[in-house]
């Protein structure tokens, strides 16, 4: 199968799928505002969203199943992009700027968590 048949292939799986979970649009759309509502009300508190986060979505998962979850995946995943689109326009920038900045942001915490990582690895290595 050439690269022309695989695509074609995969596209026909994700309509296909799309069609599948065309039903649960609506409930699925109706639970993201929910985690949204609930979760943006902690946003001065940055390190505890991921957690809270991942708590919605497992209920999800064990309370609706994995059709649900994946239905709601593909709602989040959607306002993703409308919101990065919407700040891109708000903020005179491309969507392009706008998650290169986030991609820097990410890179540079990393950089300064291996550094002081890096230190206290020193600091157990020398002698007292």
């Amino acid at each position: 199968m050439d690269d022309k048949d695989e695509r074609r292939q995969w596209l026909m799986e994700v309509h296909a799928e799309r069609d599948r979970l065309l039903p649960l649009r609506s409930e699925a759309t109706r639970t993201t505002i929910g985690m949204l509502r609930g979760n943006a009300a902690h946003a001065s508190q940055p390190d505890l969203v991921p957690y809270l986060n991942l708590t919605y979505l497992m209920a999800v998962k064990e309370g609706r199943g994995e059709d649900e979850l994946m239905a709601f995946a593909l709602s989040l995943a959607n306002w993703a992009v409308s919101a990065v689109v919407d700040l891109a326009q708000h903020t005179n920038r491309t969507v392009e700027q706008v998650l290169d900045s986030y991609e820097t942001a990410i890179m540079a915490a990393a950089e300064a968590e291996a550094y002081e990582e890096d230190r206290a690895d020193q600091a157990d290595e020398e002698p007292p």
